[in-house]
């Protein structure tokens, strides 16, 4: 705790350093004796209060810079005479002159007495009538090992910071504030000074420090130093140093696994150089970057250095806005397709629909760009930016000839939230990633829900949801929190990635209905963040699977050496739950588990099978005019009986498959969706009649409401259906029933 202190005295103005440094002998009168031994005299009170008033006489006539001579005086004599003058430095703490304030509560923080010095130096860093005052005052506080960790004074700190005009008096407050509060704090707030402020002098105050005390690493404070290495002034020679002792550092270990590995990498790539018959393949560059990704891929999962390509795809993905044509696109049976046209973007106003298949794109044949670049590949080519032309050449089942289209490109927003009612007045929100946009979006939909609509309870859909910006998971997770709670904590090295706390800001309206999340294996990151702490504050059940367990935290670090053009997202600390709960590998446990049906591996290659036909969708495609109304009811709802389908039976035999009735059903319920959703340009959000995982979290939501499901005609069946399939294990999980059949 007191290590940090050992390093401030460096911070301080030279005087300052000079005087406490400076050690003074208090001369004490003496008297011969008659044999000519030395006696020393007794000194007297009155003597002892005398030298302590010329002192305190001193300090109020010296400059500020001047005092401290007289400080370290007056400290010899009170530790030579007690009490007798350590009250009257005391006594002096509430001078009129704020100058012998500021030297009496440095006297007494020198002899440990801190109780009575600490408010009184606090408040001089508030409320110092001259900068001087109020640097020296924080410097003292900065300077005295007793006072770290002490809460009052680092709360004062904290204020006065906030309230402080002057940027080189913030630097020495925000100094103090790293090593009195917690390290964060204070180091944030220097980052902070170092970035915002206009001033070059104070940016490179802020800089020096924040060098001396360790974060010589970071990319400003390098920056910063790098300017003043050439200067001939103190701040240069400071700068100068901190790379002598940086570099004396860097000698020391010229014989550690990094220098070792040094050597190894540079005697590889030199061999390859020189020996290496192909020359395209030796490519220094090429061969630095690949050896970069395989250095940080072996580090964990989720760490990785990125390339150029990564950084833009990366940034376009957390951003949510792009120039494209608006479809979501891949590989299926072979044939690159519009796997879904963005409902209202360019692709769908120029007739692509779901399974299109795209063979040219400017003229280029899509799957040899596939085979050269892969699919990003293609995706890349189909994006651009907006105002600009892209051609495409595509092909439909029942066309008779591929079709050629020109599309303008536009500015394409990917929406992260869709939400829709479900019977009963319950809403259903589906998040699929947490971008930029996702809590705005969020928000949007729970008024539509709650203040239009006037759900009574909401499904909070996760699954699937693979995170994204901690910054969206916390905001989305206040949107369902009262404030001053707890949502999440971070933890790593202690110096550089401190614990950081985020917490709740709602208000009680917040939690004022019934909340239920959904979540599985394909939860991860900020979806378990979200789950986990509504799950700990008891606001929503989790129902369906256990989560993924990606609970690391990563920070893009952008490298000089590719001038910022490539990143390192490397795995700096974990995610904590309210709670306490680590999650990294372990996930979120649900409290409702729900599994969806396994498919045999069978049924998966008879399935493939009957989409290379095509024969579903050319059976909808042909019917659908005849049976409009009826394929859209069915689309929605239908029993699950292959006899509802118009002419199935017929249908069914003469395909000659494996598959069962009720698969062939599916895939006609899943082709005739996607019709009604090109028709419709909207997606339909939800699918109640297959969707288990969703029928158990509706149960959950009828449960809190206290409604039996058997007043509302589409949930009816269901109690039954999940007493079956849990057991009697499970059926806790319901509302026990009253003697009229109604939850109690």
């Amino acid at each position: 705790m007191n290590q940090p202190h050992a390093r401030t005295a460096t911070f301080h103005p030279r005087a300052l350093i000079s005087a406490l440094l400076f050690s003074l002998i208090v001369f004490i009168p003496a008297i011969r004796a008659e044999d000519d031994t030395v006696v020393a005299e007794p000194p007297r009170a009155e003597d002892i209060a005398a030298q302590a008033d010329l002192l305190f006489q001193r300090i109020q006539n010296e400059t500020v810079d001047n005092v401290w001579d007289a400080v370290n005086r007056l400290v010899r004599l009170a530790r030579a005479n007690g009490t007798a003058i350590t009250d009257r430095i005391e006594k002096q703490l509430a001078a009129q002159d704020q100058k012998v304030q500021l030297a009496c509560a440095r006297a007494m923080c020198q002899l440990t007495i801190t109780e009575q010095a600490a408010p009184v130096l606090v408040n001089l860093v508030k409320n110092g009538t001259t900068p001087e005052i109020r640097r020296l005052a924080a410097n003292s506080i900065g300077l005295t090992a007793s006072l770290c960790g002490h809460e009052p004074t680092a709360k004062g700190l904290s204020e006065a910071l906030k309230a402080e005009k002057d940027g080189m008096t913030q630097v020495c407050v925000a100094r103090s504030l790293w090593f009195v509060g917690p390290h964060s704090d204070g180091r944030d707030a220097l980052l902070h000074i170092l970035t915002e402020s206009t001033d070059r002098t104070i940016q490179d105050e802020a800089a020096l420090v924040l060098a001396e005390n360790g974060a010589v690493h970071l990319n400003d404070v390098k920056l910063r130093l790098n300017n003043l290495y050439s200067e001939p002034t103190a701040q240069g020679e400071r700068a100068r140093n901190i790379r002598r002792n940086t570099d004396e550092e860097i000698a020391r270990t010229r014989e550690t696994k990094i220098a070792q590995g040094d050597q190894l990498l540079h005697e590889i790539l030199l061999r390859i150089k020189t020996a290496y018959p192909d020359e395209t393949k030796a490519d220094l560059d090429a061969l630095y970057e690949h050896a970069a990704k395989g250095m940080v891929n072996a580090l964990d999962p989720f760490s990785q250095y990125m390339d150029r390509d990564d950084v833009k795809a990366t940034q376009e993905m957390l951003q949510q806005d792009y120039g494209g044509i608006g479809a979501y696109v891949g590989l299926r049976n072979g044939s690159f397709v519009v796997t879904s046209p963005i409902y209202g973007s360019p692709a769908d106003k120029a007739g692509l629909r779901a399974l299109d298949i795209i063979q040219e794109v400017d003229g280029q044949k899509a799957l040899d760009m596939v085979d050269r670049t892969g699919v990003n590949g293609v995706i890349t080519k189909l994006k651009g930016k907006p105002g600009t032309p892209v051609k495409l050449k595509y092909y439909r089942r029942g066309f008779t000839k591929s079709i050629e289209v020109t599309i303008m490109r536009e500015n394409i927003r990917v929406e992260t939230v869709f939400s829709a009612m479900l019977p009963g007045d319950i809403g259903y929100v589906r998040l699929t990633r947490f971008a930029e946009h996702s809590s705005d979006e969020m928000q949007k939909a729970l008024d539509e829900l709650l203040k239009t609509q006037h759900a009574k309870a909401i499904v909070l859909d996760l699954r699937d949801n693979p995170g994204g910006l901690l910054r969206a998971g916390v905001d989305v997770a206040d949107k369902f929190l009262d404030a001053n709670k707890l949502i999440v904590y971070s933890e790593g090295n202690k110096e550089f990635a401190p614990r950081k706390e985020y917490m709740s800001t709602g208000g009680p309206e917040d939690e004022a209905y019934p909340l239920v999340a959904l979540v599985g294996a394909g939860s991860a990151s900020a979806s378990e963040i979200v789950a986990g702490a509504l799950q700990d504050h008891k606001r929503a059940a989790l129902v369906g699977e256990r989560t993924y367990g990606k609970g690391s935290v990563q920070q893009i670090m952008p490298i000089r050496a590719t001038d910022q053009q490539t990143q390192l997202r490397l795995t700096i600390a974990k995610y904590y739950l309210p709670s306490g709960r680590c999650i990294h590998e372990k996930g979120v446990a649900v409290d409702v588990e729900v599994k969806q049906p396994e498919i045999l591996s069978s049924v998966i290659e008879g399935l493939i099978e009957l989409r290379k036909t095509g024969a579903v969708e050319d059976l909808i495609r042909d019917t659908w005019a005849a049976n409009r109304e009826t394929y859209s009811k069915l689309a929605q709802f239908d029993e699950g009986k292959p006899e509802n389908w118009p002419g199935f039976e017929a249908f069914y035999t003469g395909l000659k498959t494996t598959l069962t009735r009720d698969h062939v059903r599916t895939e006609m319920r899943i082709a005739a969706r996607r019709r009604m959703q090109d028709e419709q340009k909207k997606e339909l959000v939800y699918d109640l009649e297959t969707d288990d995982v969703l029928q158990r979290g509706v149960l959950e939501a009828l449960k809190k409401l206290e409604v039996d499901p058997a007043t509302i005609a589409d949930y009816k069946q269901l109690p039954a259906k999940f007493k079956k399939k849990e057991g009697a294990e499970q059926e806790g999980a319901m509302l026990p029933l009253n003697t009229n059949g109604v939850p109690k």
